[in-house]
């Protein structure tokens, strides 16, 4: 597929544009669901209290990247104390210009920035907390010889991270892992309705550019290059979603027995 000039383009485009996409619609479908049982065991105040972490953060990505494309931002609310009133636990609004081609792709990216920003957030919470030594090094060697996923491939390399994650770890650093996860993502990883209409707008420009970048890697030989960095693309993403969704799974299995004996 990477041979020929139109199943290099092809493949690039899906890798770039549809992984990214998938996985993050994946994550955020569980991480609604998350919210969804936060409030239902926790009651609305504890997408606050025990949320109010991951709003914070899910925020903070959007504006990141809105800054990073160069749109005009015109209101940060990190997290809404009075969110009963709009409704909202936090927002960015933004603005940009239809006719500059580098701001319009720009949507793509602001629009699935929290999901990135939450698993860097968690990343580096393990790395630094639990002393974590990630390698994605099989699943990638894997991946270049067969090019082709397997369950088995996939579950390999994430019980290796896992125990990785926490091999290493005192009890106390666990416990602050665990808390911090949950206030990440339980509310985090809810990517709305209108995060993906953002999404949307940029998906047309980014795949414009991607041909154009895929054609002139393809014409000047850059080839090698480009597929062993696609490959570890996919594999950093699937691991981030895998991390992400088990994230999520803890978060929501504990705060289901936190509601059993009414914390909040």
């Amino acid at each position: 597929m990477w041979n020929s000039y139109f199943g290099f383009v092809i493949t690039f485009i899906v890798i770039f544009t549809v992984v990214p996409y998938v996985t993050s619609l994946l994550v955020s479908w569980l991480g609604h669901y998350s919210k969804v049982v936060l409030v239902n065991n926790l009651g609305n105040n504890s997408q606050l209290v025990v949320g109010g972490l991951g709003v914070v953060i899910h925020e903070l990505g959007h504006a990141i990247f809105a800054y990073l494309f160069g749109h005009q931002v015109t209101h940060v609310q990190l997290l809404n104390l009075n969110y009963k009133r709009s409704g909202s636990l936090g927002s960015v609004d933004h603005r940009y210009n239809d006719r500059n081609v580098y701001q319009m792709l720009g949507n793509f990216f602001i629009g699935l920035a929290p999901y990135y920003m939450c698993s860097l957030v968690l990343y580096f919470l393990q790395k630094f907390l639990l002393q974590a030594q990630f390698s994605m090094t099989s699943l990638a060697q894997s991946l270049s010889i067969n090019t082709q996923l397997s369950v088995s491939m996939i579950f390999d390399s994430v019980l290796d991270n896992l125990k990785s994650s926490f091999s290493n770890a005192s009890f106390g650093m666990l416990i602050v892992y665990i808390i911090l996860t949950i206030m990440i993502a339980s509310t985090g990883y809810d990517l709305s309705r209108n995060d993906f209409i953002t999404v949307n707008k940029g998906i047309l420009p980014w795949v414009v550019f991607l041909i154009l970048l895929g054609s002139f890697l393809y014409v000047f030989n850059i080839r090698t290059a480009v597929i062993s960095g696609s490959v570890y693309f996919v594999a950093f993403s699937i691991l981030f979603m895998i991390h992400a969704l088990l994230s999520i799974i803890l978060a929501i299995v504990i705060i289901k027995i936190l509601g059993l004996f009414n914390v909040l």
